[in-house]
């Protein structure tokens, strides 16, 4: 186990009147450098908590043989008090192994559930949270996804308020999955499973509004709140952009591997019909998925500056037909004041709170047809721009979106002190 801390050692924590609430974050995301939507989504909650002078421990067991590399230890160390990294390749001794997971789910009894957490909290792991627990006496002990959810069980969080950041609702993802032929759809858990893990927490977060309607209807005597994902607005200048410049950016899921590649194989050979000189730009991790020939698309990769691909960009898409959670590259392209055009299936939890202001088509010729309308008329794309910037102000604001979290937590805080 890795440790960095800023506290001295010794030092009382939580003693006397008016104190710092003190957050003990448990997941398996490595969240900086933020590149994927559940890392950015995690930093950006660590980011306001820092902002608003919260105490936070932040425990990571990063899955597999992923390392922590100390780009990640120096970036998050501004950000975290305490931060406990668990090589999910140590051999835990066996006295924790020795806890079972009959006794670290008392809540019900499912073989296969069990087993499930047993990837991301096995015994041992949970044993040593829940020394941490005893000697940091955390406020709050917050777990990243419902299979991070052990931790909340043991004794030595009674007196924490419990919440779960639920990120995406494994009992739904199953059902969108396959109806677009997709098999790899990982963690697969019937509504009752969900519902039991759900159960352990006091609050659960939701990432958008038709997640937060789906966990009321599973556990409608749980708080639910929508907690979801803050956006800063960016002013880059109209000078810079490329004229027929087309961006796609994306993570390496089969999500993004599946829109993308048919975005490029059937939707791109339209664009340059109506429009020649376009250029695709594909960032990310996504770039490493799909392959052409063709030499208009430039697959990139990662790249040393992402405010300068959006900057040069006339149009964002997002090729993605199906998908969980709020789309984040939606959202970050619409607060970048960029036209976007993107499938239904990115209006997901937007849709609710307004009119959209991006163009949502129905197949590829539509979708060709926007992206081309953007790129011949500069006009539209300021003014679409322009309410994209707006749209974000209004409901992707940093108070907006943890205002109602901070509060419960400030709440909990005042009564238990």
């Amino acid at each position: 186990m890795f440790v960095f801390s800023k506290m001295e050692p010794g030092v009382l924590e939580n003693s006397g009147r008016n104190v710092a609430p003190h957050i003990l974050m448990v997941t398996h995301v490595i969240p900086y450098p933020p590149a994927a939507g559940n890392e950015i989504r995690i930093f950006n909650m660590l980011k306001w908590f820092r902002r608003k002078e919260y105490r936070v421990t932040l425990v990571v067991r990063p899955l597999g043989n992923e390392e922590v590399s100390n780009e990640s230890v120096i970036g998050l160390h501004k950000f975290v008090d305490d931060l406990y990294v668990f090589d999910a390749r140590a051999k835990p001794d066996s006295s924790a192994e020795m806890i079972g997971s009959r006794v670290l789910d008392p809540d019900f009894q499912n073989d296969r559930v069990a087993e499930l957490q047993n990837g991301f909290c096995p015994p041992w792991f949970v044993s040593d949270v829940a020394n941490l627990i005893q000697q940091k006496r955390p406020d709050v002990l917050l777990a990243e996804y419902v299979v991070m959810s052990r931790v909340l069980n043991v004794p030595e969080a009674t007196g924490c308020l419990k919440v779960i950041d639920s990120i995406e609702l494994f009992c739904r993802l199953k059902v969108t999955l396959e109806k677009f032929g997709l098999v790899n759809y990982g963690l697969d858990l019937s509504d009752e499973e969900e519902k039991l893990l759900l159960e352990r927490a006091d609050i659960i977060l939701a990432i958008q509004h038709l997640e937060y309607s789906e966990i009321q209807k599973l556990v409608p005597d749980r708080r639910a709140l929508v907690t979801g994902f803050d956006l800063d607005i960016r002013s880059g200048e109209e000078q810079h952009n490329v004229a027929g410049r087309v961006l796609i950016i994306g993570s390496e899921n089969e999500f993004n591997v599946r829109g993308t590649q048919d975005f490029i194989d059937y939707t791109w050979p339209l664009i340059l019909e109506q429009y020649p000189s376009a250029t695709l730009h594909v960032v990310g991790r996504v770039s490493r998925c799909v392959h052409t020939n063709d030499p208009s698309v430039s697959l990139l990769g990662f790249v040393d500056s992402l405010e300068s691909e959006y900057d040069q960009a006339s149009v964002v898409v997002n090729p993605c037909r199906v998908g969980t959670g709020l789309k984040i590259k939606t959202v970050e392209a619409l607060a970048c004041g960029k036209p976007h055009v993107g499938w239904p299936a990115s209006s997901d939890g937007l849709r609710e709170l307004g009119e959209l202001p991006y163009v949502v088509a129905g197949d590829a010729v539509d979708f060709a047809d926007a992206i081309g309308e953007f790129l011949s008329d500069p006009g539209k794309c300021r003014n679409y721009g322009a309410k994209a910037q707006k749209f974000i102000s209004s409901h992707f604001g940093a108070e907006v979106v943890y205002g109602p979290l901070s509060a419960a937590i400030e709440e909990h805080v005042s009564s238990r002190h």
